[in-house]
């Protein structure tokens, strides 16, 4: 299919252009180089539990000489909506080289005109998809601009925070002793008691049986399947190293949670977590509850746990202890499959595992 000039061409991308993908982005700054790239592309869309769903793997674009100039891909991922199951189409990697940057358009026109699927969506949207994705009639997920930062150690994400505006040492040793004066103020009344006890746990089948028996049917959730997590955090994932953990209160309710390593700072390291899933009885338990015993948990490795909102979630006496930042624009977006029933963005409970937000450094 020629669109807009000649010199291009939008293809389906199949399985055996991942080597050429994966190349492109390798060139791409700021991402990994063309191996990382690939061994990341096959996990994503070839190791998929549900990759049989599509015909293809999203699009890209070549020129005359059969280079990749663009690329979108794409892949499914299911919900849960009540009773029901909803099949969805999340695109990833967007990139369009600035000789082929007209196509742009043309490459997400094309994309939602995919079949067989309930919604389209995506988790980590930047300034340039999230204005296509709402010029084609998607509307952003609420919420999905705000991150939430509970921390840890105060004195490092105060002088973290501090040292990227600081122009001079002097400024930097000041900001330094404000930080651990607020420091010791903040871990005086900082709750740190828990009745949960918490332990890992990687029995797929345990985790896929908690998530559905806690699952609200109020929002439309990720369908928490064993295979779907054995594929997003066993071996050959890129999350194969965060910690999951049951945990339970002494009521005997149960539920999990997805820890995954994240580092921020530029001139002060934060060691953080990233809470890239959690599922809890939440008629029987509080997340504020929840969160302390996570908190807990990491305490002793961790500067700071960086989490994004959920549908519905109270985070009681905590609330007051945890940083707000938004960002531009919203990271998820969401439109209804054609033909289909519509799913508004308000009814998805997203996480951070969903998507492929969870294998960005700013997550």
């Amino acid at each position: 299919m020629i669109v807009d000039t000649k010199r291009f061409e939008i293809q389906p991308l199949h399985a055996e252009a991942l080597p050429d993908v994966a190349a492109f982005l390798g060139r791409w700054p700021g991402l990994p180089d063309a191996t990382q790239s690939l061994r990341r592309l096959r996990w994503l869309l070839l190791d998929n539990p549900l990759a049989t769903a599509t015909t293809d793997h999203g699009l890209c674009v070549r020129d005359t000489s059969g280079a990749v100039v663009g690329l979108l891909v794409a892949f499914a991922h299911a919900f849960r909506a009540g009773d029901g199951r909803l099949l969805g189409l999340c695109s990833g990697n967007y990139f369009v080289a600035p000789q082929a940057r007209t196509l742009g358009f043309y490459l997400f026109k094309r994309h939602l005109q995919s079949s067989g699927f309930d919604l389209f969506f995506s988790t980590s949207c930047n300034a340039v998809s999230g204005e296509l994705w709402a010029a084609l009639g998607a509307h952003a997920v609420p919420d999905s601009d705000a991150k939430y930062v509970l921390p840890l150690n105060l004195d490092v994400v105060l002088s973290a925070f501090l040292a990227a505006r600081a122009s001079s040492s002097l400024v930097m040793g000041s900001a330094r002793v404000l930080a651990r004066c607020a420091t010791s103020i903040w871990r005086s009344v900082v709750p740190t008691s828990s009745d949960i006890s918490v332990d890992p746990c990687r029995d797929w089948e345990k985790l896929a049986a908690l998530a559905d028996r806690n699952r609200s049917r109020r929002w439309v959730t990720t369908d928490r399947s064993a295979a779907y997590l054995e594929w997003r955090y066993g071996p050959g994932s890129p999350n194969q190293a965060a910690d999951i953990c049951v945990f339970r209160d002494t009521g005997g309710n149960e539920g999990w949670f997805a820890l995954g390593e994240t580092v921020r700072g530029d001139r002060i390291t934060v060691r953080g977590r990233a809470l890239l899933d959690a599922t809890w009885p939440r008629d029987q338990m509080e997340f504020g509850a929840v969160l302390t015993a996570i908190a807990r948990f990491a305490e002793r490795d961790t500067d700071a746990i960086y989490f994004r909102p959920r549908r519905g979630v109270d985070y009681g006496e905590l609330r007051r202890f945890i940083l707000h930042r938004r960002r531009e624009p919203p990271c998820a977006f969401a439109v209804a499959g054609k033909g289909r029933s519509p799913v508004a963005p308000a009814s998805l409970d997203l996480v951070l595992a969903d998507g492929d937000s969870g294998f960005s450094d700013d997550a």
